[in-house]
């Protein structure tokens, strides 16, 4: 092996004199080193990766210098890595995958191709020009190896939450055989020396368990492939008489956790182990001397969530057209992160789009990114915002699939008149391809679900709940980031309006007496989604779906005789050909919301409060730049089991709305806006009821057959009950209620007892923001809309607070809210408030 070229000490002064600034991770800090804080660059990118050996976060090639100024960042370790594909053993029998796992398994990067990574050292000076020495290399000073050597070992901070996550949503029980463990006096003793462990029956170095009773160390499961292990450590728990079933992984052993897997048929999963020092100390391993070596099953998972080639299994067979470039830039699975990234991409998928035009603009990203806190930029929404966005509309990280190389052997000359085609493309073009081509928003995940019970979860999640959640994370950061000034210097007016109110529309409400045919007006609160309801009588292609299941029904008959019920349904599961779905055009699903509802009991307050008919109908006031609409698909059957519509919705290039929109504002008798027409009379407003005669509250008890029916649903009797009080003992409500309200947390508490008036909530209210003056809450919701702070704020004063009567106070006086706070002011001063 050839002698490394010495470093001089011109080259390692730079070095020297930066000692003071660097810094070495500790197990709990945050280091950004599998991606760019400000881009989606990666070691894998061309440039490689510049993480600060100051402050621990990652820059790319193009961001080095500003970096280094701004966070006075003089010294990072250059991070570069390449993947070169597995060597194939022309002895291995190859098998194919027998299930799912298998199959994901299959395409993991790592059980693939190996990691090639070479690393350097990097000096920027004042002036921005740099400096480069090997590294590992004996003459680099010790403090400024072992940070280095720290940082590119370290794990990653996107990777640690991912982790956490998938280990708080596991919920490792603690097993039954922790207690009282039987451990064997056997003499074995485990080396502190890792080198030196391996399965007792293969002799396998990796992926070791050592069983808590026996000192047993065997391999893991073995994969369907051959990964994996041998199955060593099951072997030895089947060959003792299945008396000893808990495992510890070899390598996960810190002082604060570990890997503990139970063999018992009863339990069969990771769990926990509340002695596991105590156990690990009979077998002389100190928990305090150990330090963790290999992945953790959780860390193994989370390889598996975001790098194994789902779209392999979900398109297999479909003939897609690859696309890429700028708009075309596709976003990773996460794991359970689809509703994510398809909200992502309904808000990106038009170049008008706010978010395209606010961030995805790269001289306005590049000016946010500018202006990014120095201390964590990770944790800046506005810089994730524009980081993802550039990203996105970029294309720089949408690279074309390679085209297969033709070639020709002998015999195939004149084939298809050019000779046969190369079964695939090169293996340098293919991982370009598949290593190069996607974004991985994990920093904006973590950053959106962070102090969310949910979307801080890995669980799956429904994606319109993540985009409300998701438009008012971002009006929450741009209401601050405009109120500082930042997005003065960044872009301009146009564009500095609150993102809800691209996507808002207002809503009137108009109902009419069936007696007397009064009429009232109500403008109702502005919505980010309209939400239509799927009519199947309207589909067009009926006379295709009857013969479709007329073909079925015959088909189901044929095999029913022949090979019974049984057959006959699978045969219809693996049946030929596309399905049928009825096609509903979606201008009947909009009319349908614009027909009028007859409602059959009306209390009309123009016959004194006298039960009788009356007639609602909605229409819009407003049109948004973009209208946001959601296919109703789901729905409850006559067993109250939720199901999915099988249906297509046939959307038209173009669609006119105007029919829909609320009739022109007349003008009242007094000269004011008004939304009456001519020869409508108003209905009288609701009776007020004298504080002396104001009624007791009627005491909703629950039905105990609405209790009983919600129950058999899987729900717990507590909230079933809460439920039919809240929706008076309606049961497609109350279901409607529980799936909305399952995860409040008195959701299964008792409830109070009949009358009882539960407590004020301190949050609300004048209170909340001091004295007499507007929450601050409040206002910021409403700025959101599209209103002004002192718009908000007056709206606020005027209705005591209450944010929805707020809401209506605004839109009710859109022409001139100048005036109406003015007014609202000038009342306050005569009155000597």
């Amino acid at each position: 092996m050839a002698t490394p070229t010495p470093i001089t000490d011109e080259q390692l002064a730079p070095f020297r004199a930066a000692m003071q600034t660097i810094r070495t991770p500790g197990t709990y800090d945050k280091v950004y080193n599998d991606e760019c804080v400000f881009s989606f660059d990666t070691p894998f990118s061309p440039g490689g990766l510049y993480v600060s050996l100051t402050n621990w976060q990652g820059v790319s090639a193009s961001y080095l210098t500003s970096h280094s100024t701004k966070t006075s960042s003089p010294v990072y370790v250059l991070i570069k890595k390449v993947r070169v594909p597995k060597p194939e053993d022309p002895d291995k029998v190859k098998e194919e995958p027998k299930t799912m796992n298998d199959l994901l398994q299959a395409t993991l990067p790592e059980n693939r191709y190996d990691e090639v990574v070479s690393l350097e050292l990097v000096a920027v000076d004042p002036s921005g020009s740099t400096s480069a020495i090997p590294f590992p290399h004996d003459d680099v000073p010790m403090m400024v190896a072992s940070a280095a050597e720290a940082v590119v070992a370290h794990q990653a901070a996107g990777d640690a939450e991912a982790v956490n996550t998938l280990v708080e949503d596991e919920e490792r029980p603690v097993s039954k055989y922790a207690e009282g463990l039987v451990q064997l006096d056997n003499g074995v003793k485990i080396s502190p020396d890792s080198s030196k462990w391996e399965c007792a029956e293969s002799g396998m170095k990796e992926n070791l368990w050592l069983n808590l009773s026996t000192g047993y160390i065997g391999s893991g499961r073995k994969n369907w492939d051959g990964s994996g292990g041998t199955n060593g450590g099951l072997n030895h728990y089947t060959a003792t008489g299945n008396q000893y079933p808990l495992a510890v992984k070899l390598g996960t052993i810190t002082p604060t956790d570990a890997d503990v897997y139970s063999y018992a048929p009863d339990e069969d999963q990771m769990v926990k182990v509340p002695k596991l020092g105590e156990y690990l100390k009979h077998w002389g391993i100190n928990i305090m001397d150990l330090q963790k070596t290999d992945k953790s099953m959780a860390e193994m998972e989370l390889d598996l969530n975001q790098n194994a080639e789902l779209w392999a299994i979900t398109e297999k067979g479909a003939k897609l057209e690859p696309v890429s470039g700028p708009g075309f830039t596709g976003l990773v699975n996460l794991g359970n992160s689809c509703y994510m990234n398809s909200t992502l991409q309904l808000l990106m998928a038009s170049p008008a789009s706010p978010l395209l035009l606010k961030y995805g603009d790269k001289a306005i990203a590049d000016s946010l990114i500018a202006t990014a806190p120095t201390d964590a930029p990770a944790e800046d929404p506005i810089t994730q915002l524009a980081k993802l966005a550039n990203g996105i509309a970029s294309g720089d990280y949408s690279v074309a699939p390679p085209t297969p190389t033709p070639t020709t052997t002998d015999g195939d000359e004149g084939k298809d008149g050019a000779g046969a085609a190369a079964e695939g493309p090169s293996a340098a073009a293919a991982m370009a391809s598949e290593f190069g081509a996607l974004l991985k928003p994990r920093m904006f995940k973590t950053l959106v679900g962070r102090g969310h019970s949910e979307f801080s979860s890995g669980r799956q999640q429904d994606a319109e709940e993540y985009l409300q959640h998701l438009l008012e994370f971002i009006g929450r950061a741009e209401h601050q980031a405009s109120s500082s000034g930042r997005f003065t210097t960044c872009m301009g007016p146009t564009l500095d309006k609150p993102i809800a109110s691209w996507y808002q529309h207002g809503l009137q409400s108009r109902l009419q007496c069936g007696t007397t045919q009064t009429v009232r007006y109500k403008a109702e609160p502005p919505s980010t989604v309209l939400s239509l309801a799927i009519p199947l009588t309207e589909a067009t292609n009926k006379e295709q779906i009857e013969v479709y299941q007329e073909t079925q029904r015959l088909k189901r008959a044929k095999i029913e005789e022949k090979e019974g019920d049984g057959k006959a349904k699978e045969a219809e599961d693996d049946g030929e050909g596309e399905a049928v779905l009825p096609l509903v055009p979606l201008s009947a699903c909009l009319e349908q919301w614009a027909a009028p509802e007859v409602m059959a009991d009306f209390k009309s307050p123009a016959l004194g409060g006298q039960i009788t008919t009356a007639e609602k109908s909605i229409r819009f006031t407003t049109f948004p730049p973009f209208l946001l609409i959601k296919a109703q698909r789901y729905y409850v059957d006559e067993t109250w089991t939720p199901k999915k519509l099988e249906v297509r919705l046939d959307v038209p290039l173009t669609l006119d709305l105007e029919h829909l929109r609320a009739p022109s504002t007349g003008v009242g008798a007094d000269g004011t806006p008004s939304p009456f027409q001519e020869g409508e009379v108003p209905m009288p407003d609701e009776p007020e009821v004298p504080a002396t005669a104001t009624a007791a509250p009627e005491v909703i008890e629950p039905d105990e057959g609405v209790v009983a029916q919600l129950v058999s649903m899987g729900f717990g009797e507590n909230g079933c009950k809460r439920a039919a009080v809240a929706n008076a003992n309606n049961v497609e409500a109350s279901m409607e209620w529980i799936f909305a309200h399952m995860e409040d947390a008195d959701f299964n508490e008792p409830l109070p007892p009949p009358g009882t008036t539960p407590p004020a909530d301190a949050a609300t209210g004048a209170g909340a923001a001091g004295g007499d003056g507007p929450n601050p809450e409040h206002v910021m919701m409403l700025t959101s809309m599209g209103f002004s702070d002192v718009h908000a704020a007056g709206a606020l004063k005027a209705t005591d607070n209450d944010m929805e009567r707020a809401a209506d106070w605004l839109f009710s006086h859109s022409d001139d809210l100048d005036g109406a706070v003015a007014a609202l002011d000038a009342g306050a001063a005569a009155g000597g408030g």
